[in-house]
């Protein structure tokens, strides 16, 4: 499969799709270097970098070669045929670590029935493994808006709810950006509306009975490959999907909404045997030295209360004294944790969008916590507890090339985060303005990747700018955009290349002017740039 380099003509079908697949990265069976591969050698120049929490070099150099930081360093030269990024007055930040993205596993009738050779209860479902589920586009998009660049994705629903995995927040889906497998299994105390358990004692007591059956089967399935002769132990793949976690091979997460289910469930821990962790409450506060005899490490939340609304008419009067407590100490809890001698690492699970986390960091600097200790609990510590610390959590050399460009410090209100990179590909995140710029009509594409050649291709947007939709054209095929969004000048959109012979997504940013455009693109490989003109002005009937 070669590149076209002639930009004098149209590519044909097979050429422009073998054009694409080069562009793009993607995958029909090729030799290791059978498709080129965009500028893979950067220099993150001049920018303030934070190694790791309390290391800092205030004006320096890191290289990122092939997804990989190859060298960082006040004194570090840019190399050769890198390509050059000025980043004064930007600081570098190793990339945060998600520890429990929840991800709704797809409801349908099966869910209701016991699984063949599964366990009867719906709630029971821990050989659900998230690598076969993933996350949305929304939702990876969301995470690398707060900053995350690592995270581990959870099975959502149910009392065992399956394996959770570690995965970079990269183009190209779990497959391509998966890190570790079966990191854990999940746990939650849950309830039926129609059916068992229907409450908090029957649910945690299903949680119990399943994993003594658990131990139970994985000893029953031991004696029978020691002696065959005797009657083979029922194959229960619920079962066998637990034996991991009862041998202790295997850590349990665990999950509670108060601080007396966090001491149950750590008893069950402790009764077991099990290697466990822990999702908090945010209430640990109220008894840190409990929360520390428990031996636990915790995935912290911080959902902290908002402030109890206060006037003149005599509302405030009403408002308990445990809710005005709460809201003054909830801010509190990760600096009374680390007091006590908890390792815990943070979330932004139940928070309504995962950006809103870095407001209730600051919040708990705010309230005595340390910077530096906030910096750990999102990069070190998380790295450590999922067995990353090898390939994430700081920028040193050897470790992936996972990290954030930001302006100024990261740990404030609305943090001004310019990008962030994942395993060497940056990904930029540009804040949306009003729209100044029309850009429905056809547009005729040139995408370059430098000396490897171009797609010529078409894209037609329909519609006023603050509704944007259309389509993008290439190769005889007509695909729908997505996220389409106008931002000042800029247009940016993405589709799924999958027509075109990429199984994968396909991201674009114009910008504007007049009938003009330029910008770029990228794809699971590497980036490209774009030239645009404006070919033909909207369909009439379309416009209306």
């Amino acid at each position: 499969m070669t590149w076209i380099r002639s930009r004098s003509v149209r590519p044909g079908l097979a050429a422009a799709v073998a054009t694409a697949l080069g562009l793009f990265g993607v995958a029909p069976v090729l030799a290791e270097d059978a498709a080129p591969r965009g500028p893979q050698l950067h220099a993150l120049v001049g920018a303030r970098v934070v190694v790791s929490p309390g290391t800092t070099i205030d004006a320096g150099t890191l290289i990122v070669r092939d997804g990989v930081i190859e060298a960082v360093g006040a004194e570090v030269a840019p190399p050769a045929g890198a390509r050059v990024h000025e980043l004064d007055g930007v600081t570098l930040y190793p990339g945060l670590i998600e520890s429990f993205a929840a991800v709704d596993w797809p409801s349908s009738d099966e869910d209701d029935a016991a699984p063949v050779a599964g366990h009867e209860n719906p709630l029971v479902r821990p050989e659900r493994d998230i690598v076969d589920l993933g996350a949305d586009h929304a939702t990876v998009e969301a995470l690398r808006g707060a900053g995350f660049t690592t995270a581990v994705l959870v099975p959502a629903s149910g009392l065992l709810r399956g394996e959770s995995a570690a995965v970079n927040l990269g183009a190209g889906g779990v497959r391509a950006n998966l890190l570790r497998s079966g990191v854990a299994q999940n746990a939650h105390p849950a309830m039926l509306d129609d059916g068992y358990p229907s409450s908090l004692m029957g649910s945690v007591a299903l949680l119990r009975q399943t994993l003594l059956d658990a131990d139970w089967y994985a000893d029953a399935q031991a004696a029978f490959a020691a002696r065959p002769s005797q009657q083979r132990p029922t194959y229960d793949r619920s079962l066998e999907a637990l034996g991991a976690v009862v041998d202790g091979s295997q850590t349990i997460v665990l999950e509670s909404e108060d601080l007396l289910g966090l001491q149950r469930l750590a008893g069950l821990a402790r009764e077991l045997g099990l290697d466990a962790l822990a999702v908090g409450s945010g209430h640990e506060w109220q008894r840190p030295e409990v929360v520390a005899a428990l031996g636990l490490p915790l995935i912290l939340p911080l959902d902290f209360p908002d402030a109890p609304e206060v006037g003149d008419d005599g509302p405030a009067l009403h408002v308990g004294l445990d809710a005005l407590r709460a809201w003054q100490q909830a801010p509190s809890n990760p600096r009374v944790l680390a007091d006590a001698g908890v390792r815990f690492t943070l979330t932004s699970h139940r928070l309504s969008a995962p950006k809103n986390l870095h407001a209730r960091v600051a919040r708990a600097v705010e309230a005595g916590w340390s910077a530096d200790a906030a910096l750990a609990a999102l990069t070190v510590v998380p790295a450590e507890l999922w067995g990353l610390s090898g390939v994430a959590g700081t920028l040193e050399a050897g470790k992936m090339a996972n990290l954030l460009e930001v302006d100024g410090d990261l740990f404030v209100d609305s943090p001004k985060i310019r990008a962030v990179w994942v395993d060497g590909r940056r990904y930029e995140l540009a804040e949306s303005a009003p729209p100044t710029v029309e850009p429905a009509g056809t547009w005729s594409l040139e995408l370059i990747a430098g000396d490897a050649g171009s797609l010529f291709a078409e894209v037609r947007f329909e519609g006023e700018a603050t509704a944007l939709g259309g389509v993008f054209i290439a190769s005889g095929q007509e695909i729908a955009l997505r996220d389409v969004v106008v931002s000042g000048d800029t247009v940016r959109f993405a589709f799924d290349a999958a027509p075109i012979g990429l199984p994968g997504r396909a991201e674009m940013s114009l910008s504007v002017d007049g009938d003009m455009a330029k910008g770029a693109g990228t794809g699971p490989v590497g980036p490209f740039t774009i030239k645009g003109r404006r070919t033909a002005s909207p369909d009439p009937e379309v416009a209306r």
